[in-house]
């Protein structure tokens, strides 16, 4: 979904309700293998955290992450497929894994060739990520437009040929 917001930028949602969670009560849905390591957490789950622009756009990158290890030339991979063990995982133990593939599991997977860019990119943008989650890095408190740009924008120029900018 994407809508306009007050001061004219286009602002992009993912949204996906097929394999949502959902809190009684409470604005909390998502596909776990997609949300954003901080809303995987006890204090999300129990509503105490607050959605942030960050939260879609990290989401975004697990989606291209997903999909560039998952799929060839358009179709779902029939063996071998990394991942898979994230859709049988509740939100904590996604968590977990999700956080060890930040910090060291990303290095030995290996992507389809159809989606080498995209790996390539989804990786320079979740380095930007995993930094954002040190206590001591400014990247954690970014605005809206400075998360667009650190974590989504310079990563894909950097990637991108200079044909495409």
């Amino acid at each position: 979904m994407v809508y306009k917001n007050s001061d004219g930028r286009y602002i992009g949602i993912l949204i996906d309700f097929d394999f949502s969670l959902s809190r009684s009560g409470q604005e909390w849905t998502g596909t776990v293998p997609f949300m954003t390591i901080k809303l995987l957490t006890k204090n999300a789950i129990e509503g105490k955290v607050k959605h942030l622009y960050r939260h879609d756009a990290e989401s975004f990158l697990w989606v291209l992450t997903w999909v560039s290890l998952r799929y060839q030339e358009g179709q779902l991979l029939r063996k071998g497929r990394p991942l898979d063990e994230w859709l049988k995982l509740d939100a904590i133990q996604c968590h977990d894994k999700k956080t060890g593939f930040l910090t060291t599991h990303r290095h030995g997977m290996i992507t389809s060739q159809s989606h080498k860019k995209n790996w390539d990119i989804a990786m320079a943008c979740l380095r930007i990520v995993n930094m954002s989650y040190a206590d001591d890095n400014p990247l954690r408190t970014l605005e809206n437009k400075d998360v667009f740009e650190k974590w989504l924008e310079n990563p894909v120029q950097s990637k991108l040929p200079p044909s495409l900018l």
